[in-house]
């Protein structure tokens, strides 16, 4: 398992020798997009800050960031039960910066605006759990 100090790959790298690893419906929607000339700071964000997002996108976009959520979750819990020596801070602040585009990414329709604000619940819950383990963690 890599450490934090070590470089990790972003599970929003669209690199082609990834192709296999893909979910079907990320798959659709990379061979279904058409190329389109985004701004160069637009490169490496989740979501452009052109347009809104469309609902198979945010999809996609939340079922990632969910697996990334889960991921932290697990290492925050190794790191509470001993198996880790160190909390899982890189994990920590690319879920928060994922959020924090996530929060201002323009979203339309009641339905979109409805998930994505479950889904800042759910974080948030995630983040209140990990905060308060800390607190216990440091005090014993």
């Amino acid at each position: 398992m890599a450490r934090d100090g070590e470089k990790r790959k972003s599970i929003f790298d669209d690199d082609e020798d990834e192709e296999e690893v893909l979910s079907p419906a990320r798959k659709a929607l990379k061979s279904a997009a058409t190329p389109t000339k985004g701004r160069p700071e637009d490169k490496g964000k989740l979501f452009s800050q052109t347009g809104t997002v469309d609902s198979q996108t945010l999809d996609i976009k939340l079922g990632d960031i969910k697996a990334l959520m889960d991921q932290t979750h697990q290492l925050y819990n190794h790191y509470f039960n001993g198996i880790e020596k160190r909390p899982p801070i890189e994990k920590v602040r690319l879920l928060e910066s994922r959020m924090a585009e996530l929060q201002r990414a323009v979203v339309t329709t009641p339905t979109n605006k409805f998930k994505v604000s479950q889904f800042v619940m759910q974080y948030n819950t995630f983040r209140d759990l990990w905060q308060r383990k800390m607190r216990e963690k440091e005090k014993s």
